[in-house]
């Protein structure tokens, strides 16, 4: 298993091939994981427990701009001057990311590594998009079955991570391109975003596959008050997005369903507060203070993970909120508020995640051009608490279905593609 990012790093891009590992075992497969060292970082009692017994292979690195001196992801570090310039200049002009170097560098000790453990098959995970470039030249080179895990769209997509130059642009594509005519089998998160492959580089169907992300509730600590000793006000409604208001996760679709509100039912708007996690990104900022709405959004300090049920059992409301052009995108998010049974507002253009909604009784989804009815359900929502009772969006005879999107049911399903694969050869 190629994962760039592995735990304990705390980001989407660690935890999925995490939660295959912990399971692979029990179903037949002994993973090993090929993962770039996070120093900064230690694993909780927890994932030393459930990865007991795997192997990890890491790749040091003399440079990490990934995660914060006390190990806790925060994005990109925050440079100045010389330094950042330099940074800025190297990452639009490196082609697939900066990684690339890494194993490049260190190609000929990665091969050593791999030939030692004889696999049977590669599986490696993007992004960071130099785990499939690296997974496609180690699979050449020992003539191995590969499987590509697209994480999130790569070139064919309306948003992109990171400004690129005319030359890197051109280069990933020629990348993406060898990559999806190499692979064993193409993984995709979701089926906007496999559709969209499969348009663009005329795919069978047989070819890919949608693996989506998952929830683990071995992953969680039990709830306690000393997790989050924060008490909402129980007079009003509140509403939660586990992380921080950002470009690709805005704060604007509430902004304008609120401003709806102070119009047609100020007294209705008032009650309403969002709450966020950790320091707002400085566009987001501006947003809400110019609106003048930021007696609405509290930012509250990150809380780890593994804690967040605690977080959860206290508010009315889970919120995911994605950037209208992230049409391929299921937004990680999604998939842990799936282990409470806390209602889920998703504010997002692909409409997988209101299909996923409604298969699981878990929630509703709008389109982030549906302001007026996002402001119309949010009064509702208001309404139902003032009155005694919670939001209920579903039934209480139609019993959640949700454990097709637990991690060792997509762990099964990885390992249906790995069986295929091998059967073939």
């Amino acid at each position: 298993m190629i994962a760039p990012y592995f735990v304990p790093r705390r980001r989407v891009g660690a935890l999925r091939p995490f939660k295959f590992a912990i399971h692979l075992r029990e179903l037949g497969w002994n993973p090993i994981v090929l993962t770039i060292g996070a120093k900064k970082e230690v694993l909780t009692k927890k994932e030393k427990d459930l990865l007991n017994g795997i192997e990890i292979i890491e790749i040091s690195s003399p440079f990490d701009k990934t995660s914060d001196a006390k190990g806790n992801f925060s994005g990109l570090q925050k440079n100045t001057g010389f330094i950042d310039s330099l940074s800025f200049w190297f990452d639009r002009h490196t082609p697939v990311d900066s990684w690339i170097i890494l194993f490049w560098i260190s190609y000929l000790h990665i091969l050593s590594k791999v030939k030692q453990v004889n696999p049977n098959i590669i599986w490696s995970t993007g992004d960071p998009w130099s785990g499939l470039w690296l997974g496609e030249k180690l699979a050449a080179d020992l003539s191995k079955p590969w499987v590509a895990d697209f994480r999130d769209p790569w070139t064919i997509t309306d948003v992109n991570l990171r400004k690129r130059s005319v030359f890197s642009e051109e280069a990933d594509r020629n990348i993406e391109q060898r990559i999806i005519e190499k692979a064993d089998k193409i993984t995709f998160t979701s089926g906007a975003t496999r559709q969209a492959y499969q348009n663009h580089y005329h795919l069978k169907q047989s070819e890919t596959a949608v693996v989506y992300n998952s929830y683990d509730l071995s992953l969680f600590d039990e709830i306690s008050e000393e997790d989050w000793s924060y008490n909402p006000d129980p007079k009003l409604f509140h509403i939660l997005f586990f992380g921080r208001f950002r470009r690709l996760s805005p704060a604007k679709p509430l902004i304008e369903a609120i401003r709806y509100l102070l119009k047609t039912d100020p007294i209705i708007a008032e009650k309403i507060r969002i709450h966020s996690f950790g320091e707002l990104m400085p566009d987001e900022a501006e947003k809400i203070n110019s609106s003048g709405m930021g007696s609405f959004f509290i930012q509250h300090k990150p809380v780890k993970p593994q804690k967040s049920l605690s977080v959860f059992e206290k508010t009315d409301l889970l919120l995911v909120s994605t950037d209208r052009d992230r049409k391929y995108i299921i937004p990680a998010k999604l998939w842990d508020y799936l282990a409470t049974d806390k209602p889920i507002l998703s504010i997002a253009p692909n409409p997988e995640i209101v299909e996923i909604l409604e298969y699981s009784r878990a929630g509703i989804g709008f389109h982030p051009d549906e302001l007026r009815d996002i402001a119309l359900f949010l009064k509702s929502c208001v309404l139902t608490k003032q009155v005694g009772k919670k939001v209920q969006l579903y039934p209480d005879y139609e019993n959640p279905d949700r454990l097709q999107f637990e991690s060792k049911a997509t762990t099964e399903k990885l390992v249906q593609i790995f069986d295929e694969i091998l059967s073939d050869e």
